[in-house]
């Protein structure tokens, strides 16, 4: 496992940078893009009532690997380049924007990004719909508990979150300059580090 103490590398980025990413802290394997149409049949068989089917997507799916995948890997990722990379940060610009919670603006950014992170291009949802969808099938089919190991990896994967491009404790403001859509593992994966210093590109520039 990547978190092991010990370890080099993470196996999924692997050590060199030209194979890396330059959009997202960690590329996505290919079943989590298809999980998103999962997800999305499943919501659109609850809208109309079908329920027991939108379960039986839900629990032939690869939820609980995705989890894994997000725990093990995603949320590791940022940390993992920068050991490779090798970019120290730069100086906090001071003082630090007072306002650091981007709650006021969600609406208006998920709007502009039409719902889709800014670095991994996946489309994602707000969390009304995976509330939603928690009530209509239960648990046991999406579990949304209090901490990431103990919710769905469809939630993990596709919720819908707020990035600041520049780290908002390096001096980055919280406005819509600086404020992206992002998807949880992409949010995590980034955490703390400018995109230089994972050598990724600026999502404003692309």
């Amino acid at each position: 496992m990547c978190k092991k103490s010990g370890n080099t590398h993470c196996s999924e980025l692997g050590t060199d940078p030209s194979l890396w990413s330059k959009d997202a802290p960690l590329a996505k394997p290919q079943y989590v893009k298809e999980a998103f149409q999962i997800f999305s049949d499943s919501v659109n068989l609850v809208q109309v009532g079908k329920v027991s089917e939108a379960k039986s997507l839900l629990k032939n799916s690869r939820d609980l690997e995705m989890r894994e995948w997000f725990h093990v890997h995603a949320q590791n990722s940022g940390g993992w380049r920068n050991r490779v990379l090798g970019i120290p940060a730069p100086q906090p610009t001071l003082p630090l924007d007072p306002v650091k919670t981007f709650a006021n603006f969600e609406s208006t950014v998920f709007a502009r990004d039409n719902f889709t992170c800014r670095y991994c291009s996946l489309d994602v949802f707000p969390k009304k719909v995976f509330k939603k969808m928690h009530a209509a099938v239960g648990a046991d089919f999406l579990p949304l508990g209090s901490t990431n190991a103990t919710r769905s990896g469809f939630y993990l994967m596709f919720v819908a979150t707020l990035d600041h491009v520049f780290p908002w404790g390096l001096g980055g403001r919280t406005n819509e300059s600086n404020l992206v859509t992002c998807c949880w593992s992409c949010n995590y994966g980034k955490a703390n580090f400018t995109v230089e210093q994972l050598g990724m590109t600026d999502p404003f520039k692309r």
